[in-house]
Order: structure tokens, then sequence, then C-alpha cells
């Protein structure tokens, strides 16, 4: 009796051990593992451009051998097993090196327009110089996506992305001292290579970081917008560049492809002590990492995306099920991964709130005031379908010149609500309260 007691667990052991990956999650690794084997051309990524962004004077004919020379030097780090690898490019040693500090229009700073306004000469100060990363930072609008030179593993380096922020409150500037085409276009590129960077690259952090920027410079263009006259012709690029955000900029799909390949190669990377490996199965553990990762490609999910509902994921398979028995390793450290996800997609879901609240008010801005017009929402009722959320309902601010929507990221509360300048011409039609209503 004691003998088959001691059995027992080596009996479910290897059962567990022996059960095959399940469905779903076997289709989701097939799947993962398919995308990573597709490549895309050199040209049209911005990788390089944006690995050298912090160095002035760097001639185009080099960037590819300096690229090079990084990417020859991590791999010898890793092979030599290197903990930190590269950090800087090479060019650091051959090339002036811009700070990129941002200090100005940073996310807690509340509206960016107002804080360069009170500091025109502290932004002048930090700008001077910057000409070339201006200009750098503008080129961007060129490139169709980015995939990082580096192979997806936990060492690997990063771009130095709060460079891709610096020329907000440049743009900011420009508006505030009187060049205020000038600054929409910087802002529309902005947008533009921002919004890039949320549909197409290959890390969950660079396509947050893109949602950030394309929101902060949503935001920046309508504080900019509510302050000249209708009659002002914007820049061709900014109907693109505020235009409705689409299910592929919001659901970080192909970003968390890439993710996937960075946690596969974390796996195959790790070291193990004697005592865990029987409870750890690599393969189990990425097919679990797959499904949990494609989960916001899902139909499912997409439907939620185009309505603009507050995206809810599926459920994470539990860590106690008869397949985490002999991977319970594994198990547990994907549980411990997969909440995070949908905070992701609920931050992203309000960048893609921000840009729609910018392409609401370049649509009202073109709406002639009649007699009879006192609330922008009347005119919002007729506001196209594309252009509509039909989760989420608009309302007024307290002193009556902006509009305003709640959040998804309820981690983001201490930043307050979504919010849009109203054009310069409706600010003063505003006789009666606006109502809460979806638009």
């Amino acid at each position: 009796m004691l003998g088959a007691l001691l059995g027992l667990p080596l009996l479910v052991w290897a059962v567990s051990r022996a059960l095959p990956v399940p469905a779903a999650q076997a289709q989701a690794l097939q799947d993962m593992r398919k995308a990573s084997r597709i490549h895309l051309p050199a040209q049209g990524n911005a990788f390089t451009a944006i690995w050298l962004l912090p160095y002035d004077g760097v001639p185009v004919d080099q960037w590819e051998p300096l690229l090079a020379e990084d990417v020859a030097r991590h791999d010898e780090a890793i092979s030599r097993q290197v903990v930190d690898g590269v950090v800087d490019s090479v060019a650091a040693e051959r090339f002036p090196r811009i700070d990129g500090k941002i200090r100005w229009c940073r996310r807690d700073a509340g509206s960016c327009l107002a804080e360069v306004r009170e500091h025109q000469a502290a932004v002048a100060a930090h700008h001077a110089g910057h000409e070339g990363l201006h200009e750098r930072l503008a080129a961007l609008t060129a490139y169709t996506h980015y995939r990082s030179a580096f192979t997806l593993e936990p060492t690997m380096p990063f771009p130095q992305f709060g460079l891709l922020l610096e020329r907000t409150s440049a743009h900011a500037l420009a508006h505030v001292r009187g060049d205020s085409l000038a600054a929409l276009q910087g802002v529309c590129e902005d947008a533009t290579t921002a919004r890039m960077l949320m549909r197409n690259s290959d890390t969950l952090i660079m396509a947050a970081i893109g949602g950030a920027w394309a929101e902060r410079s949503a935001s920046l263009f309508t504080d900019i917008l509510a302050e000249l006259p209708r009659e002002t012709v914007l820049p061709a690029l900014c109907a693109t560049a505020f235009a409705p955000p689409q299910v592929a900029e919001l659901d970080m799909c192909q970003p968390l492809r890439g993710e996937f390949a960075f946690q596969a190669a974390a796996m195959t990377a790790a070291n193990l002590e004697p005592y865990q490996r029987p409870f750890y199965s690599e393969e189990k553990t990425q097919a679990r990492a797959a499904w949990l990762l494609s989960r916001s490609c899902s139909a499912s999910v997409q439907a939620q995306l185009r309505i603009d509902e507050r995206v809810q994921l599926p459920a994470p398979p539990p860590v106690w099920d008869p397949h985490c028995v002999a991977n319970l390793a594994g198990c547990i450290l994907m549980g411990i991964d997969a909440p995070d996800y949908v905070v992701y997609l609920h931050r992203m879901q309000d960048n893609g709130a921000q840009l729609r609240l910018a392409a609401n008010m370049m649509w009202l801005r073109e709406q002639a005031l009649t007699a009879g017009d006192d609330n922008a929402m009347i005119a919002l009722m007729s506001l196209p379908e594309e252009l509509r959320s039909a989760s989420r309902g608009l309302r007024d601010t307290p002193a009556g010149d902006a509009l305003e929507l709640e959040r998804y990221d309820a981690r983001d509360g201490q930043h307050g609500r979504l919010r849009a300048a109203l054009p310069l011409h409706w600010r003063a039609r505003f006789t009666r309260p606006l109502c809460a209503r979806p638009v």
C-alpha cells in the first residue's frame, strides 16, 4: 500500500508529461513560428534610422556598416556570455551625441502647449543645436515597418526610445512663436511615424511607445487647432496622420508575435537547476506563451476593437491543470505574465481614442455654424459612422471648451480623461452644457 501511494505522484507526473499540447495552444505555436519566418525587406525598415538617431552628422552611406559592426559586437558578446552585451552604437565613439532627455511635454505635464508657453526660453534653449535630430525624426515618415537588426533575445539592445518624442515640445514652441503651419507639419509627421510603430513593429515595447507618441501628438494637434481660425489650411499629411484608427493599429497582433520570439529565446536560454528540469517543458511553455500572446488576434477581440468596446481577453488557462503537473515551472511563469497583456491593449485603445478625437475635431472644424448652432454635440450627431465610437460617450469639460472620453486603462487614472480642445469657432458658441452621448 505504501509503495502504491509513493508511486502515485510519479504516475501522475508521467501521465502529465505524456499529454499532448492542447490543440488551441499547438495551433497558436505553429502560427507564431510561421510568422517568425516571414522576413520583410530591409528597404523600409526604420530600425537603423532609429538606432542611430542620437548621433549627429553620420553620413547615410555609413549607416549600414555601423549597424553591422554593432550587430557583430553583440553576437560576440552573446557567444562570450557577457551579460550586458552592446548598449550603444560604435557611432558614439565617432560622432557627436545628442542629449535626449525629455524635459518638456512629458506624459504627466498636462497641457504640452500651456507648459511650453510658460517656459518658452527654457524650451528654446533645450532644443538649441538639435536641428539635425529634428530632421532625422521628420525623415522617419518614409519607413513602413520596424524590425530590430539584433536577434530577439533577452540581452538584445534597444534604441534610445526617448528621442522619438524629443521634438514634441519644439512643435509647441513653433506654434507659440507664430509658426503654426510648421508646428502642424511636425506634429502630423510624428503621428504618421508613431502609427507605423503601433501597427508594424516587432516588440511590445516599441508598439507601446508608438501608441504613447501618437496620443501625445494627437492631443497637441487639437490644442494647436483650437487656437487657429477655421480658414487656416492644414498640411496635407494631417488628413492621414489623424484618420480614425484601424484595428491593425490597436490589436498589437504583430508586435506580440515579436514578443513571442523574444520570450521563446529566453526559454531556450533558461538555466534551470537540476531539480527544476523534471517540471519544465520548453515546448509546452512556448505553446502556452503563443496562445496567451495570440489572443488579441482572435475574431472576438477584433470585433470588440471595431466598436471600441473595452477589450476582454479570453481567460488564461489555469496553472493547476493536468498539463501543468510536469510543467509546473512553465505554467507558473506564464501565469505571472498573462494578466499584463490586457493592460497594454486597454492603453492602446486609449491611444486610438485620442486619435479618433483628433479626427472628430478636424471634422467639426469643417462644419459651418448656422444661426441656431449653440452646441457642438448637436453638430456631432451628424458625425460620419467611421469617426464614431459605439462604446464611449463624449462629455464636455466644466469650462465648456473641450470634449472628453473615459480612459479604459484604469491604471492611467492619474492622467485624467482623454481630452480634445474644440475648434476655435465652436468654443465661443457654448450656451448650454453638452450631454454625454456615444460618438
